[in-house]
């Protein structure tokens, strides 16, 4: 940016920028209580970790308290973590692409989507002796700075020079 000596300089403008073009919104009711995860294959035994590992991230989504994933009723709770889950569905990751694994399995990695009834998952804080924040959240902002050799930019959507 002319003007500017200073790379800090540089990156608060390029942040403002950043934030002034992008919407915030929030969360709908319906996606604080669905998580996801991904999963190898769809069978029983996947699906089941799948539960366990989805079951803790609505309850830390709905809550807001991280530290709830490591009370020692979360053992229970994850043992029968299906039978809170309403309904699920799987997407393959690799849609489109052959079977192409050669190594004797044909697993594909999925995302499975958890969707849960907010009155279950509302009790469920209850016995961890917590409660659902309806309260506002707080906006969130990723900030990335990198260096490529002698060069320091911020990552931004639209930046070029951070692509894969």
């Amino acid at each position: 940016m002319p003007g500017f000596s200073h790379p800090a300089a540089t990156a608060i403008g390029l942040i403002a920028i950043c934030l002034m073009s992008c919407p915030a919104g929030a969360a709908t009711a319906d996606e604080l209580y669905q998580a996801q995860t991904i999963v190898t294959g769809t069978g029983e035994p996947n699906r089941e970790i799948g539960f366990k590992d989805c079951l803790d991230k609505v309850l830390v989504r709905v809550s807001g308290d991280q530290r709830l994933t490591q009370k020692a009723e979360m053992l229970a709770l994850r043992d029968k973590a299906a039978d809170f889950v309403q309904s699920f569905r799987y997407h393959d990751r690799l849609e489109g692409i052959p079977i192409h694994d050669e190594q004797g399995t044909h697993d594909r990695p999925h995302d499975l989507t958890c969707l849960y009834k907010p009155a279950v998952v509302d009790k469920l804080l209850a016995q961890l002796g917590s409660r659902p924040w309806r309260g506002e959240r707080p906006l969130i902002a990723v900030f990335l700075t990198t260096e490529q050799g002698m060069k320091h930019f911020v990552l931004t959507a639209d930046e070029g020079r951070g692509g894969a």
